[in-house]
């Protein structure tokens, strides 16, 4: 229980750091690296998605750059014997520019392929199968960091006039009734009358 005596404050604990990871790609799930409540370290794969299809679109994107590579070297060469005019070459110029472009975009893409750690942590919330194709934009798979906590702490107005950062604390938490030791990093700006 609390001491007698003491100054207290209600307050929510939250991870340092946490994800709600969505992914734009359509792919489907090939692949779900931990399950809910795993930890995880940092670069561990969590989830993969089957970009096969992706990845022969890619090839077929370099290959059309190296055609079009091909045909400006043609071009410069006929450009150096006058038998092809500058708008041509420029066109010609314009079409391996473009190539490349689209190229590096679909390589971007395929590093969505696997979706990999940012941290130590633990899976919070995986609403995903393996198979299923998530929707663009949603949320399918929440991360926490494991280990570091924040306490969020609402505190009295009239606490400001002796509260300092680097002050010292205890924090009980009410499921576990463990004690928490804590140090104050950071005073909110906002007040509320």
């Amino acid at each position: 229980g609390l001491k007698e005596g003491c100054l207290c404050a209600r307050g929510i604990i939250r991870p340092v750091q946490q994800a709600a990871i969505a992914t734009e790609l359509v792919a489907v799930v090939s692949k779900i690296g931990f399950e809910e409540g795993e930890r995880f370290k940092t670069g561990d794969l969590l989830v993969a998605f089957d970009c096969r299809k992706h990845r022969a679109e890619h090839a077929s994107l370099l290959a059309q750059h190296r055609e079009m590579k091909s045909a400006l070297e043609s071009n410069q060469y006929l450009e150096r014997h006058k038998a092809i005019g500058k708008h041509d070459l420029e066109i010609s110029l314009a079409r391996v520019d473009k190539a490349a472009a689209e190229a590096e975009a679909l390589r971007v893409r395929l590093d969505l392929c696997e979706i990999k750690a940012p941290f130590n942590g633990r899976i919070a919330e995986l609403t995903i199968n393996q198979f299923e194709i998530p929707a663009a934009g949603r949320a399918f798979l929440t991360i926490i960091e494991d280990g570091k906590l924040r306490i969020e702490l609402i505190l009295p107005s009239n606490w400001l006039r002796w509260l300092r950062e680097a002050a010292r604390f205890e924090f009980e938490v009410d499921e576990t009734k463990s004690i928490l030791a804590g140090r104050v990093v950071r005073i909110g700006a906002a007040v509320e009358g």
